[in-house]
């Protein structure tokens, strides 16, 4: 029930940004990484592998399926057709190209308005978008950069009150410092193997940890210390013993017989550099008893993959990267395939909508009006033709065909990313293998040093 009322929830908000009547019948909707007419279906496919990967979840009240912002202009200013590239553009650097997105510019105000829906999940399907804190100050620096390049105008001093507002808008999805320590925990703390793993891992957060009459955190740039049962029931300091009591005993009941689970072999820190970066003896202490576990966690790696020798080790990681590179491969292949068979879908309905307009301008006598007043019917027409040209003398598929063909291709797709999660994992844990192994025997400086003198050959 709670995937569908999930989904349900985007569809119904990308259904209202994609109205016709806003966005001149789809015109002015594009979209990264997705279909427009599925979006909320493949945003919801993410967030169930992004849980199967990781185990991860958010209760409901505070799980942030997706992401909104709404960009204007001054009436005038700029055509809707531009004002959607502009958003395409603002959401690409926003995100980094890492997550989904739909644009969809709205003509039905006086003023061109664009909304930018992008998913939570990113496209690994492996982490969240990190909302931090005051992330609206750089959304607004991005937008302001992009409209003075295209010479439009900004709000030069924005009141107070609008700050205020985007702090309350970055409370409210997770942002607060208290809501970034309850992820912070909820995302460590699976992995813990008791209740001093646990606090290790928080400082390795970079978190600064009090224990004396409640257990209390600080952030790097938080003023104050925030008190764990602050953060509910869960979040005392003898609900926390509790969970990662629980978890301790899970993992030492599973850690004789062999389990993808227990391969994950974290990197060597390198501890002077972070030394020389300020962390203090504390941190130095915590480090090199980190790096001790996980250069026995990398042996038993070792051992437990008959991995003896270092040529074999670097096979095996050259295999797994490979691997991972024709997985990847296959599955962009597949979005490339079905963001066709969308296009093509929406070019046959567009050419049923505007037959009888443009057999009129056609026939028209004064061809410049008629354009004038019809130019975006006009236009989708004869894309659609275009479109139908380039099918080199192909019969033209029957919508229900697209809409059939494109579930097939998003099935497919689901059960290709199994195999695209296990060469991505096998990836990683042979490659961090390699190096903790490089760096234990010193051949990493030795490679860094026979790079530089590369370098200088050059």
């Amino acid at each position: 029930m709670r995937s569908r009322t999930r989904q349900q929830s985007m569809t119904d908000r990308l259904d209202y940004d994609q109205k016709p009547e806003k966005t001149r019948d789809g015109a002015l909707v594009s979209s990264y990484m997705c279909a427009p007419e599925t979006a909320a279906e493949e945003f919801e496919l993410s967030k169930r592998l992004y849980y199967q990967l990781t185990g991860r979840g958010q209760p409901k009240r505070r799980d942030v399926i997706m992401y909104r912002v709404i960009q204007s202009f001054q009436p005038g200013e700029i055509s809707p057709e531009e004002a959607n590239r502009l958003g395409y553009e603002l959401a690409m650097k926003f995100t980094g190209g890492q997550h989904q997105f739909v644009v969809s510019t709205h003509v039905d105000k006086a003023h061109v308005h664009t909304h930018i829906e992008f998913n939570s999940t990113n496209l690994n399907c492996d982490g969240k978008f990190e909302n931090v804190k005051d992330s609206y100050l750089v959304l607004r620096r991005l937008n302001d950069e992009l409209c003075r390049a295209h010479g439009l105008s900004i709000i030069e001093h924005p009141q107070q009150k609008a700050m205020q507002s985007g702090e309350a808008m970055a409370i409210k999805y997770g942002s607060s410092w208290k809501e970034r320590l309850r992820q912070t925990i909820d995302r460590v703390l699976p992995e813990c193997r008791g209740y001093e793993d646990f606090l290790a891992k928080m400082r390795a957060e970079g978190y600064e940890i009090k224990e004396g009459k409640q257990l209390s955190f600080r952030a790097p740039g938080q003023e104050r210390f925030t008190r764990s049962h602050r953060l509910g029931a869960d979040y005392t300091r003898e609900a926390l013993r509790a969970r990662t009591s629980h978890r301790r005993g899970c993992a030492s009941a599973a850690q004789k017989p062999f389990r993808r689970d227990n391969r994950k072999v974290n990197l060597l820190i390198d501890i002077q550099a972070k030394m020389a970066a300020g962390k203090g003896a504390g941190y130095e202490h915590w480090a090199k008893v980190f790096n001790l576990k996980e250069a026995a966690k990398t042996l038993n790696f070792l051992i437990d993959n008959g991995l003896t020798d270092y040529d074999e080790l670097s096979a095996r990681a050259a295999q797994a990267g490979d691997r991972f590179e024709t997985a990847s491969r296959q599955i962009k292949q597949m979005e490339a395939r079905m963001a066709e068979v969308a296009q093509l879908k929406t070019h046959i309905i567009n050419y049923s909508k505007t037959r009888e307009i443009y057999a009129a301008y056609k026939k028209s006598r004064h061809k410049k009006e008629f354009l004038a007043k019809h130019g975006d019917e006009i236009a989708k027409h004869e894309a659609a033709k275009k479109a139908f040209d380039a099918l080199g003398g192909k019969p033209i598929p029957k919508v229900a065909q697209l809409s059939d063909q494109y579930a097939a291709l998003l099935a497919e797709k689901q059960e290709r990313y199994e195999e695209y999660r296990s060469a991505r994992q096998d990836m990683i844990a042979y490659r961090t293998a390699k190096q903790n192994v490089d760096k234990i025997l010193g051949l990493e400086t030795v490679q860094e040093e026979r790079n530089q003198q590369r370098e200088t050959d050059r």
